[in-house]
């Protein structure tokens, strides 16, 4: 997928993004309705570049309190994951940085001049999939400002 989509296709990305789909939803959407594959990075950066932002979906109503359940083993906490940006870059990369997950793991990671993310030298185990997705949320943030 090279990034580019329809009017038609842009159009479905905009309606999905202001009814509250995730980038997850738009991203299944995109495949099972258009037959666009596209990485999660990627359709990240055509959101910004087309300037759409993910509305929040409306809060369901309410009901009364359920009883707690049982304890389930511990997921990583939202936000557990640190990005800094390095001052210096290496050659051939645009930008670059260290990445520290939950549980003391960590990598370091590079966006190279084709726009390509790659992430080296991790210590302490390999991120989960959803540590890899707050990191990546959190990359767009950091680049984007």
């Amino acid at each position: 997928m090279n990034g580019e989509l329809t009017a038609e296709q842009l159009d479905c990305v905009r309606t999905w993004a202001a009814q509250g789909v995730d980038l997850n939803g738009i991203q299944k959407k995109l495949n099972t309705e258009c037959g666009v594959h596209m990485t999660y990075m990627d359709l990240r950066f055509l959101l910004l570049d087309h300037g759409i932002e993910l509305r929040s979906a409306p809060e369901p109503v309410k009901a009364a309190p359920a009883p707690a359940p049982a304890p389930e083993p511990a997921a990583p906490t939202p936000g557990g994951v640190r990005v800094t940006l390095d001052d210096i870059t290496p050659p051939g990369a645009i930008y670059s940085g260290k990445v520290s997950f939950p549980g003391g793991k960590q990598a370091t990671w590079l966006v190279d001049t084709m726009g390509r993310l790659a992430m080296d030298n991790y210590t302490g185990g390999k991120p989960t999939p959803e540590e890899m997705q707050e990191f990546q949320m959190q990359l767009m943030n950091l680049l984007r400002g």
